[in-house]
């Protein structure tokens, strides 16, 4: 992303096969500094984590990013069916002046939770009807609180309160590429953070039974992966047993 490695050629991230033969395609659009503290460098934090999409970048800083769908075969822009994208975990370090924001162009609706944590500053008239209704709305999302790893979600389907208050789904229509732009700034000290996103997630779509939601019978153990298992139904029941649980030794 931005030239800043660590593999060569196009200066892109690619997520493949986001939809049926389509490639999300990330571009920055302004200069990118991720986190350069550490020995390896922020930049190995891109790409995939647990079903997250991951962009790191250096604090006291900002990046304008293009996000582009592409024929999986040919390369050309193509215009997926109406979608959901969603960015998580918006929260800032330990300075009173810190904070994390996240500006969307190009959605036709968003939603937080009742209790969000986030600070919506419309962009123009990016939150009027006729924008959203041409798919123009535009605004900026900033962390009001403090957070740190401990709180981080671990899955888009399965948020707890706190996680989905951080939280921001946005559905886009009839758009081939919208843009994005990161920002961080107000820290003590010089650090990298973490942006987590991805398609549907718990904020608008109904949270699947986990496995974590089991409690396996006399001489089983829940499996260590059970927040990621789901349950064939809800909420989870004895025929779930052998997928949530492992017999003791």
């Amino acid at each position: 992303l931005g030239g800043a490695g660590p593999d060569g050629g196009p200066e892109t991230l690619v997520y493949g096969n986001v939809f049926q033969n389509t490639d999300l395609i990330i571009t920055a659009a302004s200069p990118y500094t991720p986190n350069l503290l550490n020995a390896n460098g922020g930049v190995l934090h891109n790409g995939i984590k647990g079903g997250f999409g991951v962009i790191n970048m250096a604090c006291d800083g900002s990046v304008d990013l293009v996000f582009s769908f592409v024929d999986a075969v040919s390369q050309e822009p193509t215009t997926p069916p109406p979608f959901l994208f969603t960015w998580f975990d918006s929260d800032h370090g330990m300075a009173h002046e810190s904070r994390e924001s996240i500006r969307v162009t190009g959605f036709s609706s968003y939603h937080i939770t009742d209790m969000s944590s986030l600070d919506v500053v419309e962009a123009g008239d990016g939150l009027g009807e006729i924008a959203l209704a041409e798919g123009r709305g535009s605004a900026t999302f900033s962390s009001t609180m403090r957070g740190g790893k401990v709180d981080n979600p671990v899955s888009p389907l399965s948020l707890t309160r706190l996680q989905a208050d951080r939280t921001v789904a946005l559905l886009f229509s009839g758009k081939p590429s919208f843009t994005v732009t990161l920002g961080e700034t107000g820290y003590a000290n010089p650090q990298g953070r973490n942006f987590y996103f991805s398609g549907a997630s718990a904020m608008v779509c109904p949270d699947d039974a986990r496995c974590t939601s089991y409690t396996c019978p006399a001489g089983f153990t829940t499996r260590m992966d059970a927040e990621f298992r789901v349950c064939a139904g809800m909420p989870c029941v004895e025929v779930d047993r052998d997928n949530c649980c492992y017999a003791d030794a």
